[in-house]
C-alpha cells in the first residue's frame, strides 16, 4: 500500500538522529523532490554516504555513515511510488549537523573498497516505515546533494505481487574506490584485469558514467508504475532470496525489474522452486541471471572471480558466466530466454510484434508487424537452445548489436507444469520508457510499455497464469494424432508455434505443405543474415493404401540416390507409427553451435534433413 499524504502518518514515524528533534514534512516544502537534477548533485569528494547493510526490515535502525569534510549535512527521506504521479514522497526531514571528515576505506583481498571503518553519523528509527525503496537524500546548505538509496523488505509476502530489488547487481557496477566487478585503477590505468573479485556494501554508491544510480535506471520507473495499479505489493532482495523460497509462501508473482544480472546458486534454485510451486516470475529487464556469485553469511559481500579458473572454490558455486563449462546451467532454462548481446549506449531500435494474440498485449491495439521504436535496446535477450520446449517468441525484434550486426530481442513467454508463467521481455529499454524523465521512446512506446507492463502484473497477481494461459495452446485433436497437423490446411497454433499448411492434388492423393513460423538464417555478402517469416517444415502424402506406392522409394526402408543427392526412408517406426514413412535427405544447412566459452557462431554443414512423410490407410 502507497503511504498517503497524512500529517499523521508522518508524524507517527520517529526519527533519532544523535539526540536532535527532526522536522515534518508539510505539503509545500519539497514534499516531492524526490530526484536530484545533475546540476544539484555532489561530487563524491564533497558528500558521500551509505548504510552498513544490504538492506533492512522496518523497525530496524536505518544507520547511516556520512562522509561531508567541509559542510553541514541535512537529510531528506523520501518514499518511492506513485503519489499521483509525483513519484516520491518525503516521510522525514533532518535539520543539518556538522559534517564529518571520515578516514580512508582500506583495500582488502581480492581489490575489495571496504569503508566499514566509517563512524554511524546519523541513526534513523524506521518503525512504521511501509516497505519499499527509499531515497535518502544527503544535503548541504547550498543545495548540492547526495542519494543513498536504501530497501526496506517486507516481513510476509502472502497475497501481495513480490517486487525483488536487485542489490547485487547495483554493487556490482558500483565504481566507489575505482574498484568493481568490471575494472580497477592499478599502475595509472583502469583495467579489466585490475578488476575486484569482491565488492562490499560497507561503502557509499558512487554514480556511473552517465551520473545516475542504477536504482534510478533501472527500477525505480517500474515501482512508480506498479505502486500505481492496486496490486498489492511487498519488496524483496537478492540477499533475502538466497535464504529460500519459503518466505514467499502465498505470493502470487515475483516480479524481476530492469537489470538484475548477479545471481547465486542459492537464488537461483530458490527461483525455481517457486516456478515449480506456482509462483509467475515477470523479468521485465535483459541479461538476468548472467553471472554466477557467491554471498557471505550476512549478506554484505559479494564474490565473482568471472573466471572458473581463478576461484579458489571449485563446484557448483564457481563464480563464472551461468552457461559456461565445467559447471554449466544455462539461465534461458528459467528464464525463457537469455542474454545475446548489447548495443552503443542507449541505442535502441523498435520491438516488432509477431503475435498479437499475447495475452500481454491485449487491449493495447497490437497487430503482426506493428512497431514500438525506441523498446529494444541496450542489452537484449534471445530465445536459446536451452529454452523449455514450451516456450513461445511473441516479440521478435532486430537490434544491431557492437558484436553483431543482425542480432534479435525476443520476448518469451512459457507456462510450466506446475501452472505458473515465466515471462521475459528481453531488452533493458522497458525501463527506460516507463521512466518519465528518461524520455528515451516516443510517446506511443512509453504507453505501449506502460499498458504492457500492468497487464503482465494484474494477471500474474490472479494467480498460476499457466492454468488461463498455456503456452502450449489446447489442442486435442493434434495432440491425439499430430499427424492432423500436416493435413489440415490453414494455420494453427501448436506446441506455442505457428504451423501453415496447404494442400493441392498429387496422382491418386493430396500433397501437403507445411510450414512454420520462425527465423531462417541465410549466407548473403559473405555473411550469416537473419530474417523472420514462414520456414519450409515437410511435405506430407495424405493416407492411401499402400500398394498404390509399390516400388517407390519414398515408401519403403532404404537409401537411395537421385540427381545427385543421398536419400533415407524409414517406414513403421516409432517416429513415423505403424502406417507411415518418413523420409530424409542429406544437405547442407546453416548451423548454430556454441563455444566453451559461451560464444556462438553460425557455420555450413551437410547433414540429413527431415523432408516428407507418406501415410498408409489402414489394410
Amino acid at each position: 500500500m502507497a503511504l498517503r499524504r497524512s500529517s499523521a502518518l508522518l508524524l507517527a514515524i520517529a526519527l533519532v538522529w544523535s539526540g536532535l528533534t527532526p522536522t515534518v514534512a508539510t505539503a509545500d516544502d519539497g514534499l516531492h523532490n524526490w530526484r536530484v537534477p545533475l546540476t544539484q548533485q555532489a561530487t563524491d569528494a564533497e558528500l558521500r554516504g551509505f548504510v552498513g547493510a544490504e538492506s533492512l526490515l522496518p523497525g530496524q535502525p536505518m544507520e547511516l555513515r556520512v562522509h561531508s569534510p567541509s559542510q553541514a549535512v541535512a537529510v531528506d527521506v523520501y518514499r518511492i511510488g506513485d503519489y499521483s504521479g509525483r513519484g516520491g514522497l518525503r516521510v522525514a526531514q533532518l535539520t543539518a549537523q556538522p559534517g564529518v571528515a571520515q578516514q580512508a576505506c582500506t583495500f582488502e583481498d581480492g581489490n575489495m573498497v571496504d569503508c566499514s571503518g566509517w563512524k554511524v553519523t546519523h541513526t534513523l528509527d524506521t518503525t512504521g516505515w511501509l516497505p519499499g525503496m527509499y531515497y535518502v537524500n544527503l544535503r548541504h546548505a547550498s543545495g548540492r546533494s547526495k542519494t543513498v538509496p536504501v530497501i526496506l523488505r517486507s516481513r510476509s509476502h502472502r497475497g501481495t505481487v513480490t517486487v525483488m530489488s536487485a542489490t547485487a547487481t547495483h554493487q556490482a557496477y558500483n565504481p566507489m574506490g575505482n574498484f568493481n566487478l568490471y575494472q580497477g585503477y592499478q599502475d595509472g590505468r583502469s583495467a579489466f584485469e585490475y578488476r575486484a573479485h569482491r565488492v562490499s556494501f560497507m561503502r557509499p554508491q558512487a554514480f556511473e558514467g552517465n551520473r545516475t544510480l542504477k536504482v534510478q535506471e533501472y527500477e525505480v520507473g517500474f515501482i512508480q508504475q506498479l505502486e500505481s495499479l492496486g496490486v498489492p505489493l511487498s519488496y524483496t532482495t537478492n540477499f533475502a532470496l538466497q535464504q529460500g523460497p519459503a518466505q514467499y509462501a502465498g505470493s502470487p508473482a515475483m516480479v524481476f525489474l530492469g537489470h538484475d544480472e548477479y545471481w547465486s546458486l542459492e537464488m537461483r534454485r530458490a527461483a525455481e522452486a517457486l516456478r515449480d510451486s506456482g509462483t509467475n516470475l515477470l523479468f521485465l529487464g535483459a541479461n538476468t541471471a548472467y553471472w554466477r556469485i557467491r554471498w557471505n553469511a550476512d549478506g554484505t559481500i559479494v564474490t565473482s572471480y568471472k573466471d572458473a579458473s581463478l576461484d579458489p572454490v571449485q563446484g557448483p558455486t564457481t563464480t563464472d558466466l551461468w552457461r559456461r563449462s565445467p559447471w554449466a546451467d544455462p539461465e534461458a532454462s528459467l528464464l525463457g530466454s537469455q542474454y545475446a548481446c548489447a548495443s552503443q549506449f542507449r541505442e535502441t531500435a523498435p520491438l516488432v510484434v509477431t503475435d498479437p494474440t499475447f495475452w500481454g498485449f491485449a487491449g493495447l491495439g497490437a497487430t503482426a508487424g506493428a512497431q514500438y521504436p525506441g523498446l529494444v535496446g541496450h542489452e537484449i535477450d534471445r530465445l536459446a537452445k536451452q529454452s523449455p520446449e514450451s516456450t513461445v517468441v511473441v516479440a521478435h525484434s532486430p537490434l544491431r548489436c557492437t558484436n553483431d550486426d543482425n542480432a534479435f530481442s525476443d520476448i518469451t513467454y512459457y507456462s510450466a507444469p506446475s501452472g505458473a508463467g515465466v515471462v521475459n521481455l528481453g531488452s533493458f529499454a522497458f525501463a527506460w520508457a516507463v521512466s518519465p524523465w528518461m524520455e528515451s521512446a516516443p510517446a506511443t512506446s512509453q504507453a505501449f510499455a506502460r499498458g504492457l507492463v500492468r497487464n503482465l502484473v494484474t494477471e500474474a497477481a490472479k494467480g498460476p497464469l499457466g492454468l488461463r494461459h498455456p503456452s502450449v495452446e489446447p489442442a486435442p485433436d493434434f495432440v491425439r494424432n499430430p499427424q492432423l497437423l500436416y493435413v489440415t490446411p490453414g494455420e494453427h497454433l501448436v506446441n506455442g508455434r505457428r504451423w501453415r499448411t496447404s494442400c493441392e492434388p498429387y496422382s491418386v492423393t493430396e500433397r501437403c505443405r507445411t510450414e512454420i513460423w520462425g527465423t531462417v538464417v541465410s549466407h548473403v555478402g559473405g555473411r550469416f543474415v537473419q530474417s523472420t517469416g514462414w520456414l519450409f517444415n515437410n511435405l506430407t502424402y495424405k493416407p492411401t493404401p499402400r500398394s498404390l506406392w509399390a516400388g517407390n522409394p519414398l515408401a519403403a526402408n532404404g537409401e537411395w540416390t537421385s540427381n545427385g543427392r543421398r536419400w533415407r526412408t524409414e517406414c513403421d517406426t516409432a517416429a513415423t507409427g505403424r502406417g507411415g514413412c518418413r523420409s530424409y535427405l542429406v544437405a547442407s544447412v546453416i548451423a548454430y553451435s556454441v563455444g566453451a566459452d559461451g560464444s556462438g557462431s553460425y557455420a555450413w554443414r551437410n547433414q540429413w534433413t527431415f523432408n516428407s512423410m507418406v501415410s498408409f490407410q489402414p489394410s
